[in-house]
């Protein structure tokens, strides 16, 4: 089950939250870039043929650039926005498996009642992200929320149920996870080796430095303004902290992948109960990667 057969309130807070994380992503990538052109122009010694009055007049450019940008992304608030669009979309995407699933609270009830609660859960899990509500809720109005295929795997025998959940929800997740996993993981390793290199490089010629002076452009500052973008864009992008949660819970929806193919057949029950427990264990890495980012 792809995307466009999810809810239209998935696709459209989905590609808010993709379109956001891009913004605030390219605007912090700027910051990083002024930060260093900062300290490339203070690096060059008052004998430039800039003279001093024109390298203090680059500074303040660069400088006034530098909070003109820090204020654009501190009231613009795009990584908010990039939050509450993932909120709402994981929310709907698990809402939806638990409508098809027929598991709480969308169990023993009609197809009407079930659909009623359906569309009250998305207006809740809108009005639960004031970011973004008021932009999406038009869509709630506007587009159909319970596409053919979700009534159609709804109406289906637990057999039919079961498999369509293992293979397009936990083992699509499986592998997503897995995935994110070592992206992360090799991300973070050469990020790592970047910053050791400008900070090896930064001692190496702070030494030269000592030794036989200072040269018309000192590089020392350079590199250590460039080793402290590093870190910071890595505290950003969470690298270490995304590949060791992913890869944990892509460990838990394998073993739960593997008692899914040991339930028994026909039973409602057991079924309800598994839906539950993976939908559980996703929700709460969401959780815990939404913290992570708000405390950031």
């Amino acid at each position: 089950m792809g995307s466009p057969e999810y809810p239209e309130i998935y696709n459209e807070s989905d590609f808010c939250a993709i379109d956001n994380e891009k913004k605030y992503l390219r605007l912090f990538r700027l910051k990083i870039g002024l930060l260093i052109a900062v300290s490339i122009v203070t690096s060059v010694s008052t004998s430039n043929m800039l003279g001093f009055a024109g390298l203090g007049l680059v500074i303040a450019v660069v400088l006034l650039a530098l909070m003109i940008l820090t204020a654009i992304i501190e009231l613009r608030r795009f990584n908010r926005t990039w939050f509450s669009g993932r909120a709402v979309a994981e929310t709907v995407k698990k809402e939806s498996w638990l409508f098809m699933m027929k598991a709480k609270p969308y169990d023993s009830i009609n197809i009407e009642d079930a659909m009623r609660i359906f569309l009250a859960n998305l207006r809740k899990a809108l009005d639960s992200q004031s970011q973004i509500s008021s932009e999406l809720s038009a869509h709630l109005q506007d587009s159909p929320q319970i596409t053919e295929t979700m009534k159609r795997i709804r109406n289906g025998t637990v057999v039919e149920r079961l498999s369509s959940y293992i293979a397009h929800r936990v083992h699509i997740q499986c592998l997503w996870y897995a995935g994110k996993s070592k992206f992360n993981r090799d991300l973070e390793y050469r990020w790592f080796v970047l910053t050791w290199v400008f900070q090896f490089l930064a001692v190496s010629f702070a030494f030269l430095v000592f030794l036989i002076g200072s040269p018309v452009i000192n590089p020392v500052g350079i590199l250590t303004t460039t080793a402290a973008t590093t870190i910071s864009w890595m505290s950003v992008r969470s690298y270490r902290e995304l590949s060791q949660s992913y890869g944990l819970i892509k460990q838990e929806l394998s073993l739960l992948e593997e008692q899914a193919r040991q339930l028994p057949p026909e039973n409602e029950e057991e079924l309800n109960e598994f839906v539950q427990e993976v939908e559980r264990t996703i929700s709460r890495e969401h959780t815990i990667w939404l913290s992570r980012r708000i405390v950031g």
